[in-house]
C-alpha cells in the first residue's frame, strides 16, 4: 500500500489532490490485481468504476459497478458508507482493517481522493492489502480499525492578475488587460448661479 500511496503524492505536485485522468495504470502496474477506483455521483454511494483481479476474486464476483458497501455485512454499510463520505469531503487520506468471516484480520485497505475532470473531489484510488488467505473466506467483510488523516490545504494567497491568467489558461477565454486611473479632478471651488427669472 506504501507504493500506491507514494506514487498517488506524487501526482498531487503541489495541489491537495490529483485528478482522475493523472493517473496512470501502467506506473502500479504489480499492483493492479489489488487496485480499484471508486465513483460516488451526487447522492449517489461509492461505486467500483475498476476493480482489481485479486478484489474479484476475494468477494466471488465482478465487482465493476457494484457498490462499495456491498463488500460488508449490512450491519456495518453505514459505517462504511460514512467513512467514505468523510474522504471525500475533508479531504484526507483513509485506513482501513478488514474482519473476515473468520473473525480474523484478512485484509488492510487505503483509499486516496482523486478529481474529476471537473475539479470536484468525487473518486477514490484505492488498494487492497491481503494479510492472510482471503480468497479462502469468501463473503462480507466487517470493520475493523478506521483511520482518517486530513489532507492540509495550501494557505490562500493573493494572486496577482499575471497569476491568475495563468491558473485560468486552457478553461477561460484570455485575461483582458486594464489600466488604473487616478482620483477624478475636484473642481476648486463651487460657483452658485442665482436667477430671479
Amino acid at each position: 500500500m506504501s507504493e500506491v500511496q507514494a506514487y498517488w503524492q506524487g501526482l498531487c505536485r503541489g495541489q491537495p489532490v490529483p485528478f482522475r485522468s493523472q493517473v496512470d495504470p501502467s506506473e502500479i502496474a504489480s499492483l493492479l490485481d489489488r487496485a480499484f477506483v471508486l465513483e460516488r455521483k451526487r447522492s449517489e454511494v461509492a461505486r467500483f468504476r475498476i476493480a482489481g483481479s485479486y478484489l474479484c476474486d476475494a468477494m466471488a464476483m465482478d465487482l465493476r459497478g457494484m457498490p462499495m458497501i456491498s463488500l460488508f455485512a449490512p450491519s456495518e454499510r453505514r459505517r462504511c458508507s460514512d467513512w467514505l463520505d468523510q474522504i471525500l469531503a475533508q479531504p484526507a487520506i483513509g485506513e482501513m482493517t478488514l474482519i473476515g468471516q473468520d473473525a480474523t484480520v484478512h485484509a488492510r485497505m487505503l483509499v486516496l481522493p482523486l478529481r474529476s475532470d471537473m475539479g470536484q473531489i468525487d473518486r477514490i484510488l484505492g488498494c487492497l492489502e491481503s494479510t492472510s488467505n482471503a480468497s479462502a473466506y469468501p463473503g462480507f467483510y466487517k470493520i475493523g480499525d478506521l483511520a482518517t488523516t486530513a489532507i492540509p490545504r495550501p494557505p490562500r494567497a493573493y494572486l496577482t492578475r499575471d497569476t491568475c491568467a495563468t491558473a485560468t489558461d486552457g478553461f477561460a477565454n484570455a485575461g483582458v488587460g486594464y489600466t488604473t486611473q487616478g482620483p477624478r479632478a475636484r473642481p476648486s471651488y463651487l460657483r452658485l448661479v442665482k436667477s430671479d427669472v
